[in-house]
Formats: structure tokens, sequence, C-alpha cells
């Protein structure tokens, strides 16, 4: 059985639930309003061990009130399907899902994705900053050299698929600590064929990368700072970061300038940046 879990907060509160939900959330949520409230609404498996960690989270906010609603499993298909539909990103991106079988769009790209439990649709500010940052590197660049590419905190593998995709020579890895992430990474990588291109897995392998891209949130940024300064190589490596607020961005913009990078450029959609930086 699925819930439907509908977290009600003041309007006033909605950047900061926002982020709290994006620094635990391994999915996404819908976002609606009502009258002076600001509703999330997002779906778990009854015996999910992340709804009862969220559910004590947010226990610390006594403006939130939290709502349940049974659902049978095939309201929870229906209600993927009819909230997630094709979505043009940048140029020439199409993020589709598997659903919608009969799509084509002649001389685009095509990225299918089934969400399951992981986060990354294309329909967040962030995940679309990405891609659209991945498609002009892919343009910008050498397109056939072989990079190396490490998509941290990989998600439903969309972006990790979209530079395999981009770049052809490519060698992608894509991390992620949440099994539910692995699992939606993996059967992604087959919908798309590109299974052979992507190593899934844990743990960040020892290596130096041309392009290391994390929308992980604004807190992992910072702790795992050190950690991509290991993976960096003088320049030659570039990094795309986002999943940061943008009262936040220029407090990691510093943190990695100190470590050594420069900011190349930056960009804001809505209430959320994206930085991409050079070693």
């Amino acid at each position: 059985m699925i819930y439907e879990i509908a977290v009600k907060a003041p309007k006033d509160k909605e950047e900061e639930i926002e982020e709290f939900f994006y620094q635990r959330l391994s999915q996404g949520w819908e976002t609606s309003y009502q009258e002076d409230e600001v509703v999330f609404k997002f779906y778990f498996k009854e015996d999910s061990p992340e709804l009862e960690e969220i559910e004590k989270a947010l226990a610390k906010y006594p403006f939130v009130e939290i709502e349940y609603r049974l659902l049978e499993e095939k309201n929870w298909a229906e209600i993927w399907k009819a909230n997630f539909k094709p979505l043009k990103v940048g140029r020439h991106l199409w993020v589709v899902p598997p659903w919608e079988k009969g799509f084509s769009s002649q001389g685009e790209v095509i990225i299918w994705i089934e969400p399951g439990q992981a986060f990354g649709t294309g329909h967040h500010p962030t995940t679309q900053m990405m891609l659209e940052h991945i498609e002009l590197f892919s343009l910008t660049k050498e397109k056939e050299y072989p990079y190396k590419v490490l998509d941290l905190g990989c998600g439903t593998g969309i972006l990790a698929i979209t530079c395999a995709k981009l770049l052809p020579k490519a060698q992608v890895w894509a991390v992620d600590i949440d099994e539910e992430a692995i699992k939606a990474c993996l059967d992604n990588l087959k919908l798309n064929q590109v299974e052979g291109r992507v190593l899934v897995g844990t743990k960040v392998p020892v290596e130096k990368f041309d392009l290391i891209i994390a929308n992980i949130g604004y807190r992992e940024l910072k702790n795992l700072a050190p950690k991509v300064v290991e993976l960096s190589e003088k320049d030659k490596t570039n990094l795309f970061l986002t999943g940061i607020l943008n009262e936040d961005s220029e407090e990691i913009v510093k943190l990695y300038e100190s470590l050594g990078y420069r900011l190349f450029s930056q960009k804001s959609l809505k209430e959320w940046s994206f930085l991409w930086m050079i070693f």
C-alpha cells in the first residue's frame, strides 16, 4: 500500500520547509497552495523507513500539519502518470516517462525516466538547470573527448544518462547512498540503453574527473567540499553545483574558492542557484 503525505505550512515558511525536504527527501514532491497555506505532497510505501525519519524530523516544526491518505497501488501509478508529462529542457533535450511510448521528436535527445521512489524527473528547477548546463558543456567543449564524469547523488540517474547521451566518448560514474535511487538509476540506464556507459555504486571511485556534477543540497555540498577537491585536477576539472537556495550561494562559492576553485558562471531559477566552477 502507498501513503499520500500532505505537509501543510504557512506560506511564509515555504522556503524553510522546501529546503528541509530537499535535504532529506529522496524523491520529488508536488507543491500547491490553499488560501494562506502551502502544501507539499509526496508518496511513500507504508513500510518505508524514510517516512518515519521524515516524520521525526518534522516534529521540530510546530507550525506544520501532516495529513495521510492510503492509496491502492493502481492509484499510485495513475497519480505518477497524471503528474509526469514530457518536458522540454534546454535546446534539444526532452525528459519523457516510459508510458509515453509513442513520443518522438525528430532531432531531439530523449531521456527516458521512470521515477520510482527516487529524486529526479527534470521538473525541479535544480534538475532543469543541471540539464541545461550539461547540454551547454556538450555544445561548447570537445564533444568526442573521453571525459571522466561523476554524478554525486544520482537519484533516478537523469543527469548521468544525459551525460552519457550528450558526451558519447565519456565514462560516467553515478553514485548515491540510497538503495531506491541505485535501483531507479539502474532501471533507467537500461531504458536509455546506456548501461554499458555508466558505472553505478554507493562509493565514490578514486579518480580524477573532468566533470563533477552534484545536485545534493547545501549541507552536503559543504561537507563534501574536501572530497570534491581530492577528485579534481588543476586547470581541468569542471564542477556543476546546485541544490542551493539563492541566499546560500555566496557562502558555497566562497568555500569552494578557498579550496582552489574559481566561479565561471552562475544562474538562478526561482529560489535556486546553479554554480559552474573550474578548478
